[in-house]
């Protein structure tokens, strides 16, 4: 089984925003991005037998079958893309805006290459707008139905403060499962959804049968996608050493090598066991999305796992970083502080010589 999987807070190397992994053997194959990725990547959704690519500042990358992005489909009004959905029927693609709690529809012309018409769906704070109140950050199809997930009001400063998450049916607004401490990924897995619970370690059955939790250890799991029956592949993140919207320390309690490492793990949803393990830490920091590859998709592994392609990546970012250090460093110079400190510093050393 070969997957996509996309990288969300890909600061220092954003355009190795996604990658395709083969689940058997480990080989990877890095997607490229349009220029426009700024961040990292979001949402993948498949659409007419190839994939959609959510940028996390805005925007979705549309690829042929041979994982060549051949458009780039403007998301008006929405900003800090989470997760994504298309729905074929309408030739439109759902999008959750975590900036503003607004889930999106964009309708599709014929090529799907075009945005032509745009609407709200949904709205978690319809009062208060333009504000990430309630962080919405899934979408998923289960029954006929759209279900979005979000984290609900925080009682605190950061994310890790909001407690009360919940998944909510949008044609109604019911809330089918709620208390929930971070809830990422709602899934349709058969007759079954699902809803990966970040901040809990878990995987929970919340419809389609009697509420069932399932452990994955460490980290911070986010993205599912099914392999079979009873078989799930679950996205697990690092823990964040900082905080993505204060920028301060965060004060962990992790003691387990696993909390610091990004992972694919196998979940079997029988016996509740964590089987196979693929370890990408080299590659990123956050996994947000799994996505199964359609049926058909060319897939090239990169030579050596892709590790060229992310050194190479990390090398230019470190050169840009020192660039405008420098930079930054000559225009400090030239300020009139500094032009006295530094004659300041002449005269002294000039009166102590001996």
């Amino acid at each position: 089984m070969r997957v996509a999987v996309s990288f969300c807070n890909q600061h220092s190397t954003p355009r190795l925003a996604a990658c395709a992994i083969d689940l058997e053997t480990g080989q990877r194959a890095w997607l490229g991005v349009p220029d426009t990725f700024e961040r990292g990547g979001a949402g993948l959704s498949e659409i007419d037998g190839s994939l959609l690519l959510a940028s996390q500042p805005g925007g979705i990358a549309r690829y042929d079958r041979n994982l060549r992005a051949v458009a780039m489909l403007p998301t008006p009004g929405a900003r800090n893309l989470h997760s994504i959905l298309y729905r074929a029927e309408e030739h439109a693609i759902y999008v959750t805006s975590a900036n503003n709690d607004v889930l999106f529809r964009y309708r599709l012309d014929d090529t799907g290459t075009q945005v032509v018409a745009a609407d709200e769906v949904f709205c978690a704070d319809p009062e208060q707008r333009r504000q990430d109140r309630y962080h919405l950050n899934s979408v998923a199809e289960w029954r006929g139905e759209l279900y979005v997930t979000m984290f609900g009001v925080s009682d605190g400063p950061t994310h890790r403060h909001r407690r009360n998450g919940c998944v909510v049916r949008v044609s109604d607004g019911e809330r089918v499962a709620e208390g929930l401490y971070h809830p990422h990924s709602v899934f349709a897995h058969g007759d079954e959804l699902l809803v990966v619970e970040s901040q809990a370690h878990a995987v929970r059955r919340i419809a389609g049968g009697s509420p069932q939790v399932w452990e994955i250890p460490g980290g911070y799991p986010r993205g599912i996608v099914a392999a079979d029956a009873s078989h799930v592949w679950v996205g697990v993140s690092a823990l964040r050493r900082e905080s993505s919207s204060l920028g301060t320390a965060n004060v962990l309690t992790a003691t387990t090598p696993d909390d610091f490492r990004t992972r694919l793990v196998e979940l079997d949803l029988a016996t509740g066991a964590v089987g196979r393990t693929i370890d990408v830490t080299l590659l990123a920091a956050e996994v947000f999305e799994l996505r199964a590859l359609p049926a058909g998709t060319t897939f090239t592994p990169d030579p050596d796992h892709g590790m060229p392609e992310r050194i190479d990546a990390l090398e230019e970012s470190f050169r840009n970083l020192r660039a405008s250090q420098r930079a930054l460093e000559d225009e400090l110079a030239r300020t009139p502080v500094r032009r006295m400190q530094h004659l300041a510093g002449r005269v002294r050393r000039r009166l102590t010589r001996p």
